[in-house]
Order: C-alpha cells, then structure tokens, then sequence
C-alpha cells in the first residue's frame, strides 16, 4: 500500500507511518510539503479539519502512484471557555472515499491562550518554545510532551487520529456498504 502523506512534520509522519503499519503491515508512505491557505494556527474544529482534508487531498493529487492521501492538522477549538488543542487525521483513498479522525484533547493553559488570542502571536509551538526554553517543539514531540513530562507525545496523538480515521477502512463491511 502506498500512502501520501501532506506533511514532513518528522512527528506527524512518525505517527502516521505507526498507524498505518499497525494496521496494514507493510506500506510504503511518501511524505509531501501541501499548503492548507488556512492560518499558520487552526482556530476552530471545521478550521482544523478543513486544514486536515485539504492536506490529504493535496498530498494525494501530488503523490505518485498513491492508494490513500493522508493529511494531519493540529489545532485549538473553544469548549466551555477553555481552549483544547487536538490533531485530526483526514483519509481520502483511490476510490473517492474521505474518513476523519481525532486525537484525544487537552487543555492549553491560559496564559498560552491569551498569547495567542490577545498577543497575537501566530502558533502555539511558538509560545511553548518561549515558556520552555525549547526549539521548534512541534517537531520534537510537540507541546504535549511538554506538558505531560514526556508520557504523551505528538507522535501518539496523530498515531490516534490516524487510527480514528482508519475506523471505515478496518470494517470496510459495515462503513461502506451503509452509505
């Protein structure tokens, strides 16, 4: 199987690759720079996922010889006053069919927030690259490593969206006939 990944992001492929071998064994995956034209930092669930479909529709159309385009967007969504950060994995294979995933969430402290929304600054890795002392984190393991001491990284986020959007195409019998 041949996957065409819309990102170089070595967490997000890490995360990706493990999903897709835990579930088909042997692939083959082709990492490729997309362009969502959504901001730099997704506000918004339909922001993220929209940034997400767009990655793996781009990754499919330029890849070679693909069966599946993934694409991965991280983004924060509001939810009763806090902001949550979460990663969505979008599918789309040979055959037209699009599948989504999300990660589980977690909540961004205040003060990031705030830097982001009031300050404006543009990403929130950079934030946490400025709270921690760190350089370019979200390569590294992203802020959830950060925050959980290492018990969580971004590559396992994007592993569970990836997972989630593979849900279908794992039980092809019962999503794809229902349509």
């Amino acid at each position: 199987m041949k996957v065409c990944l819309g990102t170089k992001n070595p967490s997000k492929v890490s995360g990706v690759v493990k999903a897709f071998s835990d579930v088909f064994g042997d692939v083959s995956v082709e990492s490729i720079e997309t362009s969502t034209h959504i901001p730099p930092q997704p506000m918004g669930l339909s922001i993220v996922i929209e940034g997400a479909r767009r990655r793996a529709t781009e990754a499919y159309r330029k890849g070679r010889e693909c069966d599946i385009g993934v694409g991965v967007e991280a983004g924060l969504y509001l939810l009763e006053d806090r902001v949550f950060d979460v990663q969505v994995a979008y599918v789309v294979t040979s055959d037209g069919y699009e599948s989504l995933g999300l990660s589980p969430s977690f909540m961004i402290p205040d003060s990031f927030a705030k830097a982001l929304i009031l300050e404006g600054e543009r990403e929130l890795d950079n934030v946490a690259d400025r709270q921690f002392n760190t350089f370019d984190i979200g390569s590294r393991g992203g802020i959830i490593k950060l925050l959980t001491k290492s018990l969580v990284t971004r590559e396992d986020l994007t592993y569970y969206a990836t997972l989630m959007a593979l849900v279908p195409l794992i039980n092809k019998e019962i999503y794809l006939t229902s349509k």
